[in-house]
Formats: C-alpha cells, sequence, structure tokens
C-alpha cells in the first residue's frame, strides 16, 4: 500500500526556514502518519526479522515504538508474539543484512618530516595507501494486518557510509559503528512513517498588496503588522476588507489561516481554493492538502481517544 504522498510534502514544506522579518501564525494541529492504515491498527508485534542485522533491529524498533507517542503515552500497544499465534492487530517482518565493501584508495596525508609525532617541527603532505570501507545497510520492511493478510507497509530503504583509514590515524571509526547507528535509523524511519504527529508549526502570512488601492494597501501592512499581537483582531479587519474589495488573494489566504488557526478546516479549505483562483494558478495547493492531513488527523486522533 502506498503512502499518504501529500501528507510526507506537508512535513517537509513546514520543516522550511521561515525569513526572519516574515509574520506568522503558530499553531498546533494532528498530522496523520504518511502511512495512514497502520496507523489505525492498535497494536503491534514483532516478527522475526531475518538477517544478520535482524534481531538488532527488531529490539531497537521495539524500543523505539514502546516509547511515548504524541498524547505522551506509547502510540501502539506493543506486544510479545506467542507460540499460539499472532495476538497483535499488526506483524512486522522483514530482512536486515549490512555488507561492508574493502577497496585500496590513494589520499593526501600530512605527516612529520622533521623532528618526532609527540614535537614536529615540520610537516609535509604525502601520497598514502588507504583502507576504504564502504557500509551498505537496505533493510526490507513490512507490515501486515492480522485479520486478513494485508500488507499494508513495504519499504526498503538503503543507507551507506564510508570509512576510509590511513596509515597512523589517531581515531577509526568502525564498520559496526556505521551499522549500529543505520539501525536505529531504520527504526526511527519506521516509526515516523507509521506513526502520527501532533505538532506546533508555523505558516507565513501572505503579504503582498498588488491591485489594492493605496488607502486599502496602507490598511492591509498595519494589519499584517498588529496580527502578531492580536491574531483575532487582524482576522475581523481582513474579513472586514474582504467585504469591502471581495476576492483579493492575500486576504482569502489569511482568512484561511484564521479558519485553520480555529480548527475550521473545512472553511480553510475552501479559503486557500479561492485563493489559488484568485491568483490565477497561484501556489496554494500546499494549504489545501496541510487542512485536509490535519482534518484526517483530528479524526483519528479522536476515534482513537474514543476506543474505535
Amino acid at each position: 500500500m502506498r503512502p499518504i504522498v501529500g501528507f510526507t510534502i506537508i512535513a517537509a514544506a513546514m520543516a522550511a526556514s521561515t525569513p526572519v522579518q516574515a509574520e506568522v501564525f503558530a499553531m498546533t494541529g494532528h498530522f496523520p502518519a504518511p502511512y495512514r492504515a497502520v496507523s489505525l491498527l492498535r497494536s503491534i508485534g514483532v516478527d522475526r526479522i531475518a538477517g544478520r542485522d535482524g534481531t538488532a533491529l527488531a529490539l531497537a524498533i521495539e524500543q523505539k515504538l514502546s516509547r511515548a507517542g504524541p498524547d505522551g503515552r506509547p502510540y501502539y500497544a506493543v506486544i510479545a508474539l506467542s507460540r499460539r499465534g499472532p495476538d497483535a492487530d499488526g506483524i512486522i517482518t522483514g530482512l536486515a543484512d549490512a555488507s561492508v565493501r574493502e577497496t585500496n584508495v590513494k589520499r593526501q596525508v600530512e605527516i612529520c618530516a622533521e623532528g618526532t609525532d609527540q614535537k614536529c617541527t615540520k610537516k609535509e603532505k604525502v601520497e598514502a595507501l588507504c583502507l576504504q570501507e564502504t557500509v551498505t545497510f537496505a533493510p526490507t520492511l513490512r507490515i501486515a494486518r492480522v485479520t486478513d493478510g494485508q500488507i499494508l507497509y513495504s519499504e526498503t530503504r538503503t543507507q551507506t557510509d564510508t570509512i576510509v583509514t590511513c596509515p597512523k590515524d589517531k581515531s577509526k571509526r568502525t564498520p559496526r559503528q556505521s551499522i549500529d547507528r543505520m539501525v536505529r535509523t531504520a527504526a526511527d524511519r519506521l516509526a515516523d512513517d507509521i506513526i502520527p504527529r501532533h505538532e506546533n508549526y508555523r505558516i507565513r502570512l501572505r503579504e503582498e498588496r498588488d491591485g489594492m488601492d493605496k488607502a486599502m494597501a496602507q490598511r492591509f501592512r498595519d494589519s499584517i503588522k498588529s496580527s502578531q499581537r492580536d491574531p483575532v483582531a487582524a482576522c475581523g479587519e481582513w474579513a472586514a476588507m474582504d467585504g469591502d474589495r471581495p476576492g483579493h488573494p492575500s486576504l482569502l489566504f489569511n482568512l484561511g489561516l484564521c479558519a485553520e488557526r480555529d480548527g475550521d478546516y473545512a472553511g480553510a479549505e475552501r479559503l486557500y481554493a479561492q485563493a489559488g483562483q484568485a491568483a490565477r494558478g497561484g501556489a496554494f495547493a500546499e494549504g489545501v492538502e496541510r487542512v485536509r492531513a490535519l482534518a484526517v488527523g483530528r479524526a483519528d486522533a479522536a476515534a482513537r481517544a474514543r476506543g474505535e
């Protein structure tokens, strides 16, 4: 089953830095997991993960999923599988084998030309033969729903690391250390894929005034500046301005942010769509996708809280 792509895009967009001088609305919301079908399960068990590094990955996944989720408690009940059969709603299986490829490479290294290593008076660079170790870890993980056997999640994500060790290197990072880190990263990525997020996020207000007369442009500019002190008043001002001059994309977009801030996701989606139409193809699709995701995330969180 494919992930909900739009939700992944939203997370990346929110991670982007906001300009220092930009005015923003800070908000909080529930975002669904990219693999929503998995997130609707209540319990998960980790079955055998084959391969040399399978046991380590299975333990890392169990530890990660047993930690606090978006509401401060573990999101899934992590079930130890019994010989009688699976007692969990979903079962994780997979394959995890790391490989290390060794090659010789030439590198410029600095050596002591005069004196001793402890008290060197002159250094120079020479070509040395060094050992290059390329570590590759490409675990395959899948999650099946127990009731019908449907595969809800199947991913293979490759990680690579290159370690170069030259003669007289004082510190050496080992392939085992690299593999251990990759195992933890693989567990983190799985959790990110299947656990919803309850996040604080910030969206920049739209400040473009093209198409406004001088008086309206000044009024709009003042309302943007005051929005950080009194966002409710700013939203009221934009609504009044939209009544005087309906359909300006900046007003519609900012009113969409007002609705999103208040949790009116349907209203926000409508306003973002109208802003996109008014701007003749402006980039407002991100707002539409975000509030759709927020509506789904809120509904899922409410259903889970009710025990559904």
